[in-house]
């Protein structure tokens, strides 16, 4: 019977919908590769040391623990390979169904695998003590293991790679004991494959603590046949051929593997001499058929993955990779690129690090000669240069894009400004400084309005005889707030824009004259500002986090006439889209409405499409924004408005002029 020390009251139907969640194979979370539980790499048993959080997914950030498990031990399903020395992540049966748990090295207890390998002559001991000497020595060979000294998988504070005692079996005197590494607790597997190192040291020993910090070796683009793979705890080891005989390595390669095909190509195709960039290069082949004989993948698991191909065709031999020649499928759909960083680097290819002649240009305009985007979502430009023609990434910050035929597209660019982070002490007061700036109120964040008037540069004002308290920017906006009054206020340049209805009041100061208390959620409608509030339970602190998303808009040219019976407004927006975790931010929108009708009718009120086109940087991405407006014949008086939450961050009354019907 599993010992529980918490189990949550939940519907049946929340448990069948929890079930069917956890039985899916680990590999749908991309940040949490697994292994099935072997009982060498992964224990099949765990024992908690103190109570321990279970969860329905392993990601404590995106859900809640269900309870929480008492000291016991659990057979394990899978888990990520990291569990002697770090954080890890394990699935385990219960009789709630499968479930995950996360642990630190000390929190767990396990026992040892049931044999390992020893890979050179080791002393044996009659006891877990080197004291009285040894008894006698076991040549390499792979032993059965029987006990280990508690805390056997532990790194020392000082030490990741202590020597630990494991109790063995032997044939003529019984049990012994052997004092071994971290990195000698391990197994030997045999290989036979064929990889390939573009640079490798190597060494005589497959042990990191034998390494006296010299390398035996050096192998550069070499092909090489790995025969075996020593896995410890800390990691592998891999044996392969050399003229000097077997030596190892603590890099597995590049695996090189026989896989007949034809690549078509519409572009010409550069061959390597080896499957990297940095290699001769042999030959540019013209576009058609490549004939491949063999394939690898460089890929380092975070940035960096290459697929290549071992070209022989009549022309020439050697190595293609799509990620170092011409891209299939760029297009020609940008007019123009306006560079304004101070150094922009030109690449022989996209989505390359490989200079074309170390060429560099300044601000300027260009036109480009292809645009194409990368599989990781990154937009790539061809272009005619001094040093011939390369590819350039843009500064997702501050260069401009002009698409054809869309000259007249408003340009929007956003940025993140951050007001700070704010602590709240056990008492639930906020302060900045020894300033008291706000309290939890219901278990909501309430800051004051004078505060947050500081921190986004307001000027307050108020209250007016009626009780209103008026906010105001120096871009037109204002908004006027009143406590208990769920109802505000906006204006633009002095004009009423728009009555808001509040999820909640602002609630009165501890004195009638100071100025209101503001919720998050408020904050976010009227301030059109970006909140965090992190728990001290998970976070250690309890704290606010303010931000904001400000907007540059430029070349808004609103026609005064149409050709039809509708108004095609179009833009780009970038967007900066990095936000710390937990933070909610109000979107941007961009409306037109008709000012001689009902605006809160839906068919006078016009709203823009956004949609993603591609990336320019990891944080800022590129939105193709249309709105189209419905006119009638003649003069149509209308109203653009450009807003985050309820901020107004651009306002204009035009009229458009359609023709008449016939």
């Amino acid at each position: 019977m599993w010992k529980k020390v918490l189990l949550l009251a939940i519907t049946g139907a929340a448990i069948q919908i929890a079930l069917l969640t956890s039985t899916g194979n680990t590999y749908e979370y991309a940040d949490t590769p697994t292994e099935p539980a072997d009982g060498y790499f992964i224990p099949k048993k765990l024992t908690f040391l103190e109570n321990m959080p279970y969860y329905v997914i392993p990601n404590a950030l995106k859900n809640e623990a269900e309870g929480s498990f008492a000291p016991q031990t659990v057979e394990v399903v899978e888990a990520e390979v990291n569990w002697a020395t770090s954080g890890n992540w394990w699935k385990i049966h219960t009789d709630y169904g499968d479930r995950w748990i996360k642990t630190a090295p000390w929190q767990i207890e396990v026992s040892p695998p049931p044999t390992i390998r020893l890979m050179s002559e080791t002393p044996l001991y009659a006891q877990a003590s080197e004291a009285g000497g040894s008894t006698a020595a076991l040549s390499p060979q792979e032993v059965t293991v029987v006990d280990a000294e508690k805390n056997w998988f532990r790194q020392a504070e000082s030490d990741y790679n202590p020597k630990r005692w494991l109790k063995i079996r032997t044939t003529w005197l019984g049990d012994q004991w052997v004092h071994l590494h971290l990195d000698e607790i391990g197994a030997l597997q045999p290989l036979d494959r064929k990889v390939y190192y573009p640079s490798v040291y190597y060494h005589n020993s497959p042990f990191m603590h034998l390494i006296t910090g010299q390398n035996e070796g050096l192998l550069s683009n070499v092909f090489v046949q790995q025969s075996a793979e020593y896995r410890s705890l800390l990691g592998s080891s891999f044996q392969f051929e050399t003229e000097q005989g077997p030596k190892w390595s603590f890099g597995p390669g590049m695996t090189i593997q026989a896989n007949p095909q034809t690549l078509i190509r519409t572009e010409s195709s550069p061959l390597f001499k080896y499957p990297n960039a940095y290699s001769e290069l042999v030959a540019e082949l013209p576009p058609g058929n490549l004939n491949v004989i063999e394939t690898t993948v460089n890929d380092d698991g975070y940035l960096t993955h290459e697929e290549w191909y071992h070209v022989r065709n009549d022309q020439a031999e050697g190595w293609f990779s799509p990620s170092y020649a011409e891209p299939e499928g760029a297009t020609k759909d940008t007019k123009s690129i306006t560079l304004r960083s101070y150094m922009t680097g030109i690449m022989r290819f996209p989505n390359s690090s490989i200079s074309l002649k170390n060429g560099q240009i300044g601000p300027q305009t260009l036109h480009p000669l292809a645009s194409w985007t990368a599989p990781d979502g990154m937009r790539w430009y061809k272009i005619n240069s001094f040093v011939g023609q390369g590819w350039v990434k843009l500064d997702g910050y501050q260069d401009n894009i002009v698409l054809k035929d869309r000259e007249d597209d408003v340009q929007i660019r956003s940025t993140t400004l951050y007001q700070g982070a704010f602590y709240q002490n056990d008492a639930g007061i906020f302060t900045f400084g020894s300033e008291t700036i706000g309290k939890l109120l219901k278990g909501v964040p309430h800051l004051s309005a004078d505060f947050l008037a500081k921190q986004y540069h307001y000027e307050l004002t108020g209250p007016d005889p009626n009780g209103w308290w008026t906010l105001t920017n120096k871009a037109g906006y204002t908004f006027q707030i009143k406590s208990g009054e769920k109802t505000a206020k906006t204006f633009w340049n002095g004009i009423f824009a728009n009555p808001v209805t509040l999820s909640a009041a602002p609630a009165a100061a501890a004195e009638a004259k100071l100025p209101p208390l503001i919720g998050l959620s408020e904050v976010q409608q009227l301030f059109g500002a970006s909140t965090a509030y992190y728990d001290k339970v998970v976070y250690g602190d309890n704290n606010v986090v303010l931000s904001s998303r400000e907007y540059e808009i430029s070349g808004f040219n609103l026609p005064s006439t149409a050709e039809g019976k509708e108004l095609h407004l179009s833009g780009l927006l970038y967007e900066n889209s990095y936000l710390q975790p937990g933070t909610i931010s109000p979107e941007l929108s961009i409306v037109v409405k008709r000012r001689d009708n009902d605006d809160k009718d839906p068919v006078n009120v016009q709203t823009a499409k956004v949609n993603h086109l591609y990336n320019l940087n990891y944080n800022v991405g590129v939105y193709d924004v249309k709105l189209d407006t419905p006119l009638k014949p003649g003069i149509n008086p209308l109203t653009l408005e450009v807003k985050v939450g309820e901020r107004i961050v651009y306002k204009k009354d035009w009229d458009v002029t359609a023709p008449s019907e016939k």
